[in-house]
């Protein structure tokens, strides 16, 4: 090892540890990298997110973005349901999400109305319809806007078996402990043909070693990595091993792409530690658009 990547492990070390220590000081956080007190920059966030899953999924289908009558199914909204919002004005019929943690219950008001006055443009938009909708999904009433808290991830317990058409998911899928259970619960409140279009974040998460080092949490042998990891940190999985979860759980014509790579002589592909070494883990790859399909 060099003297600049025992730098990167060094720092790494102290980065996971002060992440668990925050994470057991404070719990869980909004995993939007601002303050959701910056209301417009929240609602361009969500809009953002909406819009680059729109587009993967016409790269995948060929076209095909229509979400009216469609039931939609977001893995992990965060901090707000923004994007279910933004979901139900393009006539999706409902849209469900599932988290562990609680975090949308701090969206600040200012954020929903700064959302309304962007779509209050748009005639085809009933606005009204979406303040009702977000008004009986926070007093806990049936809603076209279904936000579900579980401990246990239970998509099947939440949704009931096949009623969902779509499944988006944003920088979720790093989090989840156990994948093969996420993936076989999902197959199971999926219809016959619905989609998944999901970004996955590869990347170390602590920001200063994030720049400097993208890779950086894949350096440690697994007993090290594991003293320092809580329920939500990355889980280190990577594309083909995604790839395989969803493959033995029925689902088919798999597509990933890169959407941010190792670039120039970055330190991220150097120093890892032995089981991501191999070509197989594509190590390369920083974050990817990953699409597939259960059978009709």
């Amino acid at each position: 090892m060099n003297l600049r990547d025992a730098g990167y492990f060094t720092a790494g070390v102290v980065f996971l540890a002060l992440a668990k220590a925050k994470h057991l000081l404070r719990g869980y956080s909004s995993p939007k990298p601002f303050d959701l007190s910056q209301t417009d920059r929240c609602v361009a966030y969500d809009a953002l997110v909406v819009s680059d899953w729109l587009r993967e999924l016409a790269r995948y289908t060929g076209g095909d973005t229509d979400l009216r009558g469609k039931d939609i199914l977001e893995l992990g909204p965060g901090s707000d349901l923004g994007v279910g919002l933004l979901l139900l004005a393009k006539g999706a019929a409902s849209y469900n999400a599932c988290d562990v943690h609680d975090l949308a219950k701090h969206a600040p008001p200012a954020f929903y109305e700064a959302l309304f006055g962007t779509l209050a443009h748009s005639d085809a938009v009933d606005v009204a319809a979406l303040r009702e909708a977000l008004r009986r999904s926070v007093a806990g009433t049936p809603s076209r806007l279904n936000y579900v808290v579980r401990r246990d991830f239970d998509l099947s317990a939440a949704f009931g078996a096949g009623t969902i058409d779509r499944v988006f998911s944003q920088a979720a899928f790093e989090h989840f402990d156990d994948i093969e259970a996420v993936v076989r619960r999902l197959t199971s409140v999926c219809r016959p043909g619905a989609r998944i279009v999901a970004e996955i974040d590869l990347k170390t998460h602590s920001r200063w070693v994030r720049d400097q080092d993208p890779n950086n949490i894949y350096r440690f042998p697994d007993p090290l990595y594991n003293m320092f990891r809580f329920r939500g940190s990355p889980n280190r999985v990577r594309p083909y091993q995604y790839a395989q979860a969803f493959e033995r759980n029925g689902w088919i014509d798999i597509q990933m792409r890169p959407l941010t790579l190792v670039q120039g002589e970055s330190a991220g592909l150097r120093g890892l530690s032995r089981r991501f070494r191999s070509d197989a883990n594509q190590m390369s790859h920083l974050t990817i658009a990953f699409c597939a399909r259960r059978p009709a």
